[in-house]
């Protein structure tokens, strides 16, 4: 069996015993999670006595996050005098932007929904927070000094509208309508001593960033040392298929210039991880959304990390220091509420764009340059579904001569195989013979073993980098292209089976199986035209590669298929070309000029010994 055919078949099983790990130990243990949760679920439904408040649960989806474990229960506050609330009692202040709704309660003054309307699942505005919480709310505020902590989480905040210092009620709904409108909401709680906190939150409508921060006297709370701001519950699912969202669920801290990472799958046993260093910005995300702390500057702080593999939940706190001015202590974050969007992040200026999954380090460059083909050529075609195809047909044009080449010198090996096969039979017993014999006869032909598949390899740096930029950035989300194919960022779903089969599920998809005949015409046009091809491929060589790269690609995002169909929609019409002008040289070879020549020199009479020039080499000639 031929190097090459040996790779190919090593390709094939790989990928066999994926496909088979997959079905027979991975989806079996999503099953078992998702018992888990929906057990976790009932065990926190029975034991909740309170609703929700009034308005806060009205028009609501069925929860789309999985329930999670609380990790920071509110701690005592007693001792503060200040007033206490039950976060489930309290009432809420929902302010609407042009881009989201935010849901504030007025027990912590912390965030407990957050919609976002440019980018839907299932029909609904995206939710990045589970709203069937029993933790405390992202932007929780807790006070913590050298022997104590206290979290202000259940203690109760009264609502203003900054500027003008208007009480608002429960149930208030303040609406930021144009884009470059400015609101803040103030929450404010007194002690029996006193004692004031304020918390405020500064919106515009334009943005994806708020302004938060706490202020309050330092002889309300002398002990505090430090802030501490927490992300709450951690980040809901944002799509329909959750399997692969968890995979991309993830915490990330940022500590002077290295990044540090966290999946809920890094916790199997430990549940709190600690880090100390210069806090530039705590992050936590799912597969294109992303809830982001960002200090006013970095600083000295420390963050904690916590997960949950079981359910996969994710969340964390980050503790930063507190600064004495005039009596008072003030601190303010910034709080990216969004997708994972490179120009929106790029613009924060600190560096949260790194956090878009763009593939391996090797290849992330490659990814970049296709990411801003993809976005350009989208200003000029608005469809992304055109615009692959067009990239596709760029990709080819790049890649045309490489693949000529490639064509040419699998033609060329094919033509030598009965060269070679001689060359084994004769030299059986002396491998390194046979070596060099196929050394030479490649030399003589002008014939690089490599030839056919170094051009393809060098094309593979492309096709990974576009696999991340469709299956992870956040433009190609949602991203319609016709009839049936909604989002390119998904599989494409003509219909779904009333049963289940192996490996593929029971979603029936068109372009995978339409991919799948492309290459098999591909294979059948490259064989049958070829040389040899009938002795020296045998015919389940054809058949294997386009059924297994269908199994592959089955459930894969349908934008990374498309690109792949027209690829081989356009390599068939290059290699029909390519046997069309080799055809056209093979007949112009068998003209009866030629056929002559190629009989003197190969299996004709023997060519008369042309005459010497000299006596002595006439008598040489003779002497043989």
């Amino acid at each position: 069996m031929s190097l090459e055919k040996r790779a190919f078949f090593a390709f094939i099983l790989s990928m066999l015993l994926f496909l088979v790990y997959d079905y027979l130990y991975l989806a079996p243990k999503m099953k078992e999670r998702q018992a888990l949760r929906r057990a976790q679920m009932g065990a926190m439904d029975s034991a909740r006595t309170d609703s929700l408040p009034t308005g806060y649960g009205e028009a609501q989806r069925e929860p789309v996050s999985p329930p999670e474990t609380p990790v920071s229960q509110p701690l005592d506050v007693s001792g503060t005098s200040l007033p206490v609330a039950r976060p489930d009692s309290a009432g809420i202040i929902t302010v609407v932007t042009p881009l989201y709704q935010l849901v504030f309660s007025k027990a912590g003054g912390e965030i407990r929904s957050v919609e976002l309307f440019e980018y839907e699942t299932a029909g609904r505005p995206v939710e990045l927070l589970p709203r069937d919480s029993i933790s405390p709310g992202l932007a929780e505020i807790g006070l913590r000094g050298e022997t104590r902590e206290i979290s202000l989480s259940n203690s109760y905040f009264n609502a203003y509208l900054g500027g003008v210092g208007k009480a608002l009620p429960d149930g208030y709904r303040l609406n930021v309508d144009e884009m470059d409108d400015q609101a803040e909401i103030v929450f404010r709680t007194i002690g029996e001593a006193g004692q004031t906190v304020e918390r405020y939150y500064r919106i515009t409508g334009g943005g994806y960033a708020i302004q938060a921060g706490v202020r309050f006297n330092v002889s309300a709370f002398p002990f505090a040392r430090q802030i501490v701001w927490g992300f709450g519950p951690g980040m809901t699912s944002t799509e329909e298929n959750k399997k692969d969202d968890y995979q991309n669920f993830q915490a990330s801290i940022r500590l002077g210039e290295e990044i540090h990472r966290r999946k809920p799958g890094h916790f199997s046993e430990k549940k709190v991880e600690t880090y100390s260093g210069t806090v530039a910005w705590g992050t936590l995300q799912t597969k294109y959304f992303t809830i982001a702390l960002v200090p006013e500057a970095p600083t000295g702080g420390e963050v904690e990390i916590t997960g949950d593999r079981a359910t996969h939940l994710v969340t964390g706190r980050i503790s930063l220091p507190t600064e004495e001015r005039r009596g008072a202590i003030s601190q303010a974050v910034t709080i990216y509420l969004g997708p994972l969007d490179y120009g929106i992040l790029k613009s924060m200026g600190v560096g949260l764009e790194r956090n878009i999954n763009m593939g391996w380090k090797l290849f992330r460059p490659v990814s970049w340059v296709i990411l801003w083909a993809l976005i350009g050529l989208y200003k000029l075609i608005p469809n992304y579904g055109v615009v692959i195809i067009l990239l596709s047909v760029i990709t080819k044009v790049l890649f045309y001569r490489l693949t000529h080449k490639s064509f040419k010198s699998m033609r060329d090996m094919q033509a030598l195989q009965p060269k070679l096969q001689a060359l084994k039979e004769k030299y059986k017993d002396d491998r390194q013979k046979i070596s060099q014999e196929t050394m030479r006869l490649y030399k003589e032909h002008g014939v690089n073993p490599l030839g056919g598949c170094l051009p393809l390899l060098l094309q593979m740096p492309v096709f990974i980098a576009l696999f991340s930029v469709l299956k992870f950035t956040i433009e190609v989300r949602g991203a319609y292209f016709f009839g049936w194919i909604t989002d390119l960022s998904q599989q494409d779903v003509l219909a779904r089976l009333p049963f289940s089969l192996p490996f593929i599920g029971s979603e029936v998809s068109l372009l995978p199986l339409l991919m799948g005949a492309a290459m098999l015409f591909q294979t059948k046009i490259g064989g049958s035209m070829t040389p040899g091809s009938s002795t020296t491929q045998p015919k389940i060589f054809n058949y294997m590669l386009p059924i297994v790269f269908t199994v592959i690609f089955y459930k894969m995002p349908s934008g990374l298929v498309l690109y792949w169909f027209v690829n081989n929609i356009l390599t068939i019409a290059q290699q029909y070309y390519i046997n069309k002008d080799v055809s056209k040289e093979e007949t112009a070879d068998e003209k009866p000029g030629k056929t002559k020549a190629k009989q003197s020199a190969g299996s004709g009479p023997p060519a008369k010994r042309p005459k010497s020039k000299n006596k002595k080499a006439r008598a040489n000639v003779k002497g043989r």
